[in-house]
């Protein structure tokens, strides 16, 4: 299962060459830095000439307690968090990040490699977008809602289809919606999660990199690309685009 939140950038496309040479010259192997923090150039794949997919390397101190009972609290371990060019004016990158801290670091690296002075910021969904999730899915899945005057806090629907034609979803449509799950026409394999904050989850195990460019492709080109979502991309002490 992967999680991701997606940026929208300009219309101008990518240069994937410049990209793949930022990669390597923000390379966390050649910081200097007492901790480390950059890309990974070994995880960079490519895909098609116009979709690359890197990783954002974080290193951070621990503690780790050996068999005979001692503590160190010298080592170093790295976190890795994807960062994935769609090629159709879309990245995704990983929404379970550790904090608000990292989520900026990992913001900041997608404007260093695109080389660029805007500061993007990911889309959310509302009601009105989620529900237009419902409807162009195939199936639903599951659908959540947070009743806004009645108990309980949370109630959620699963494994219907033609959910807007239920009884449910009438007692319910008035409601913010939090999350739904749907299988995407032509990707039925892997069933995706869209929440109210932005997040959206490919659902299965040991997803390949190659994989999860493809479903998110096809979830930003069908799906995100034809809902009113407002797009926040503002130049760095500029106006809003």
């Amino acid at each position: 299962m992967a999680s991701y939140k997606i940026l929208p950038l300009r219309d101008d496309g990518i240069d994937l060459e410049k990209i793949e040479n930022r990669v390597e010259n923000m390379s966390a192997l050649e910081s200097s830095e007492k901790l480390r923090s950059g890309t990974l150039p070994r995880s960079l794949l490519t895909f098609q000439g116009e979709m690359c997919y890197v990783e954002y390397a974080l290193e951070e101190e621990t503690e780790i307690t050996t068999l005979e009972g001692e503590d160190d609290d010298n080592v170093k371990v790295a976190d890795m968090y994807p960062i994935i060019f769609l090629g159709n004016g879309f990245v995704a990158y990983d929404a379970n990040l550790p904090n608000q801290e990292v989520e900026t670091e990992v913001l900041q690296m997608v404007s260093d490699l695109l080389d660029t002075n805007i500061a993007y910021e990911p889309v959310e969904f509302d009601k009105d977008d989620l529900e237009g999730v419902v409807d162009r899915a195939n199936k639903v899945r599951e659908a959540d809602f947070a009743p806004s005057n009645q108990k309980p806090k949370n109630v959620s629907a699963r494994y219907i289809p033609g959910l807007q034609e239920t009884d449910f979803w009438q007692q319910y449509e008035d409601d913010p919606m939090e999350k739904v799950r749907v299988d995407l026409p032509d990707q039925s394999t892997y069933n995706v999660s869209f929440y109210g904050k932005g997040k959206v989850t490919v659902h299965g195990r040991n997803i390949s990199p190659e994989t999860q460019v493809d479903v998110l492709q096809y979830i930003t080109d069908e799906v995100v690309s034809n809902l009113e979502i407002g797009s926040f991309q503002k130049k760095l002490g500029g106006d809003y685009r």
